[in-house]
C-alpha cells in the first residue's frame, strides 16, 4: 500500500506536470509570434516639408560647390542646361538616394518657371528633361514622381519617391532681403491595417523621400478607433517616432519595426512591461527631467513648480532659432522677476560655440547640450528646431507649439501673482 506521504508526493508531481503542460500551451510574450501588416502605395501629404532650397547666381553656386567638393554626398554640376536665360538660378540640396544634387531654375513670375534637376545623379543637367511648373491659386507648383535605387544585403531595391516643389520668396537668416527659393514637401503616407486578435487597427507609416525607417519618421496608429489617423502633430498620443521603438496595444507590449521603404510594419512581442507613455497635450503633466547646465549645476524640472517655464529646444545653426533670440531675451528680462523661467536645450553645438553665442546674446538662463537622440529631446519627441513647450505653475503643459510672438500675452494671463521665490524675505 502507498502511504499518505507517498500519495501526496505523487499528487504534487502530477499537479506540477499539468501546470507545466498548461504553461507550454500558453506561450510567453517572447514566444508569441510577431504580427506583420503590409501597406498600400505612398500618398503625398500636403504638409511636411523637406526644407527650403535657396536659389543663387551661378557665381555664388560655384563658390559654394568649391566648399563642398570633399563632401562624399555632394554631386557638383559638371554641365549646365543649354540656352538658359540670364535670370537662371542654381541651387543644391536636391536630395535623392541620399546624395545632395544640383538643380537649375529658369524663367520668371510672368512667363513661368522651368526646373532642371539632376535626377540621374551624374552631375550633367543637360541630359535631364526640363519640367515646367504649373500655376495654381497664384503659386507655381511642380509634382515630381520618380524612382530611387539603393543597394543592400538583399541586393538592389527600387522604391518610389514623390515630392512637391513650390516657388516662393524667403529671407535667409543671414540676409535682410527675400530670396527666390523652392519649398520642398516630400512626406508621404503608406496606410495599412493591423489584425490584433479579433480587432482591426488602422495605421500609417510617414516617411520622407521614400525612406520610412529613420528616427524622425513616424508610425501613426488609430488607438481610439475613430477611423482617423492624427498626422498633424508629433505630440499626438497616436503618433510614434520610429526612434521610440516600443508601443502598447491591446494591453500587450511590442517592439515595432518599420520597413525601410515603408512596405511593412512588424510588431515583436516583448516580455518587459513598458512604462506609461507621456501625453504631450495641453493640460497633461509635463514629463519630468533633470539636467546639468553649462556651469556644472544640476537642475530638476520639478524644482520649477510655482513658476511658468518655457522649454526652448534650439541650436546656434538654426536660422529661426537665432532670429527669435532677441525677442526671447526681452521677454525674459521683463517677466523673470514675475515668475517666468526659460530652460534652453541646445542640440548638436560644441561647448565652445554655445558659450560664445549665449554670452554675446545675453542669454542668461540655464542651458544644457544634447546630441542626437538626447534624453530630453526623446521624452518630448522633438523632431525640429525651434520647438517650444510652455509649462504652467502646476507643472502641466500649457502649449506644445506656442509662437514666441504669442508668448507675452500668454504670460500676462498665467502670471497672475508674483512667485514666492522672488518675493523679499
Amino acid at each position: 500500500m502507498i502511504g499518505n506521504a507517498e500519495m501526496l508526493k505523487r499528487l504534487c508531481w502530477i499537479v506540477s506536470a499539468i501546470v507545466a503542460l498548461l504553461l507550454s500551451a500558453c506561450p510567453s510574450p517572447k514566444q508569441r509570434k510577431p504580427l506583420s501588416a503590409s501597406t498600400g502605395e505612398p500618398k503625398l501629404l500636403e504638409t511636411g516639408g523637406g526644407g527650403v532650397l535657396f536659389a543663387m547666381t551661378e557665381e555664388d553656386y560655384q563658390k559654394l560647390a568649391a566648399q563642398l567638393v570633399n563632401s562624399p554626398h555632394f554631386i557638383p554640376m559638371k554641365r549646365k542646361p543649354p540656352n538658359l536665360g540670364p535670370q537662371a538660378r542654381f541651387g543644391i540640396n536636391f536630395v535623392l538616394e541620399g546624395s545632395n544634387r544640383t538643380w537649375a531654375l529658369d524663367g520668371n513670375e510672368e512667363n513661368g518657371y522651368i526646373l532642371y534637376a539632376d535626377l540621374n545623379g551624374n552631375g550633367d543637367l543637360s541630359d535631364d528633361p526640363p519640367q515646367r511648373f504649373e500655376k495654381k491659386e497664384g503659386k507655381y507648383f511642380l509634382l515630381i514622381q520618380t524612382e530611387a535605387r539603393e543597394s543592400g544585403e538583399e541586393g538592389e531595391a527600387v522604391y518610389p519617391v514623390i515630392f512637391n516643389l513650390i516657388i516662393s520668396q524667403i529671407t535667409p537668416p543671414s540676409q535682410s532681403q527675400p530670396q527666390l527659393c523652392l519649398l520642398r514637401y516630400d512626406q508621404t503616407l503608406r496606410r495599412g491595417v493591423l489584425r490584433l486578435e479579433n480587432q482591426k487597427i488602422a495605421f500609417g507609416l510617414v516617411g520622407s523621400a521614400g525612406i520610412y525607417d529613420q528616427p524622425y519618421n513616424s508610425l501613426a496608429i488609430d488607438l481610439d478607433n475613430d477611423g482617423k489617423l492624427d498626422l498633424m502633430t508629433y505630440q499626438s498620443p497616436e503618433r510614434y517616432l520610429v526612434s521610440e521603438k516600443y508601443i502598447k496595444l491591446g494591453g500587450k507590449d511590442y517592439e515595432f519595426v518599420v520597413d525601410r521603404y515603408g512596405r511593412t510594419l512588424m510588431l515583436n512581442p516583448i516580455a518587459e512591461k513598458l512604462p506609461p507613455r507621456a501625453i504631450l497635450l495641453p493640460g497633461y503633466p509635463a514629463p519630468l527631467f533633470s539636467f546639468i547646465d553649462l556651469e556644472g549645476k544640476r537642475h530638476d524640472l520639478k524644482d520649477y513648480r510655482g513658476r511658468v517655464v518655457l522649454l526652448d529646444f534650439w541650436a546656434t545653426w538654426c536660422g529661426p532659432c537665432v532670429a527669435a533670440v532677441p525677442e526671447l531675451v526681452g521677454i525674459y528680462q521683463k517677466y523673470n522677476n514675475l515668475g517666468f523661467d526659460i530652460i534652453g536645450i541646445d542640440y548638436d553645438d560644441t561647448d565652445e560655440k554655445l558659450r560664445k553665442f549665449i554670452s554675446e546674446k545675453d542669454m542668461i538662463w540655464p542651458q544644457t547640450r544634447e546630441q542626437e537622440d538626447g534624453p530630453i529631446h526623446r521624452i518630448y519627441r522633438v523632431t525640429g528646431h525651434p520647438t517650444y513647450y510652455l509649462i504652467g505653475k502646476d507643472g502641466t503643459i500649457v502649449s506644445n507649439q506656442i509662437n514666441i510672438s504669442d508668448l507675452p500675452a500668454a504670460l500676462e494671463k498665467l502670471l497672475s501673482f508674483t512667485s514666492p521665490r522672488n518675493q523679499s524675505p
